[in-house]
């Protein structure tokens, strides 16, 4: 496959099961594209995780999170088998209000013709 239509795939899968998951607090669709362990690296850290280490509902609720905007996504490498993507958005609380950026890395493998994700980093702002 072409690496464009590659990237046009990663984004869709990525976009249709993790933003999907955060918008709607579901970690069971988020689920569907990470492959357990997945490696979490935070503050210089990495842990091997069982189980997604992030609950939408608690953190939104903790932050006052309500919406993101100023989304950005960038596949920066990939091929048949493999991707890293960057993502960045602006978290914001319901009355528009800026409560903090995040930046994220994800790392990608192909299995059985499905993107996984096998790696994750974030950078909060």
């Amino acid at each position: 496959m072409h690496p464009e239509q590659l990237k046009e795939e990663l984004l869709a899968c990525y976009q249709s099961y993790y933003v999907e998951g955060f918008r709607t607090n579901d970690v069971g669709l988020i689920d569907k594209i990470v492959r357990y362990p997945i490696a979490y690296i935070k503050n210089g850290q990495v842990e091997m995780l069982d189980e997604y280490p992030v609950d939408p509902a608690k953190l939104k609720a903790e932050l006052g999170w309500d919406h993101s905007i100023d989304w950005s996504f960038e596949v920066s490498g990939v091929n048949d088998a493999s991707a890293h993507m960057q993502a960045s958005a602006t978290r914001c609380r319901k009355d528009g209000s800026v409560i903090e950026r995040v930046h994220g890395f994800y790392a990608f493998t192909k299995i059985d013709g499905a993107w996984k994700m096998y790696a994750m980093a974030d950078v909060v702002f």
